[in-house]
């Protein structure tokens, strides 16, 4: 099992390499099996092909998509949990969404589980 430390420094990793657009870098986050429900009740992304798939159609459908960490990671016992905002810029207009991910890790501290909490009716504007 990873230590907290190793979980919350792949949890950071990942928020960096989403910001940054690097497909790549945010699939090399994860297991070769990971499943990631995201947002939760979706139908899962299984694997990496799969989820190569998905983290670059959710950065083609903005203009800029930045993930920015709003509190603690909390890391315990090969999970970790932590709020966090995705700001998408399209044209003009910026929309925010409140999240909440659950994460499961195997031993080399891989994400093998990502859950998302949120929803539409989370979003709002960026002065909101």
């Amino acid at each position: 099992m990873p230590d907290a430390a190793a979980m919350r420094a792949t949890v950071e990793r990942y928020v960096e390499r989403h910001t940054a657009g690097d497909i790549d870098g945010i699939v090399s986050c994860f297991a070769a099996d990971a499943r990631v429900e995201d947002p939760v009740g979706s139908e899962p992304h299984v694997g990496a092909d799969a989820l190569r798939a998905f983290f670059s159609g959710t950065h083609a459908m903005a203009d800029r998509l930045e993930l920015k960490l709003t509190g603690p990671i909390r890391a315990v016992a090969g999970e970790a949990a932590f709020p966090m905002q995705a700001i998408s810029t399209i044209g003009e207009m910026t929309i925010v969404i409140d999240i909440i991910d659950v994460m499961t890790f195997d031993d080399d501290a891989r994400i093998t589980t990502m859950r998302a909490f949120w929803a539409m009716e989370d979003a709002h504007g960026l002065d909101a």
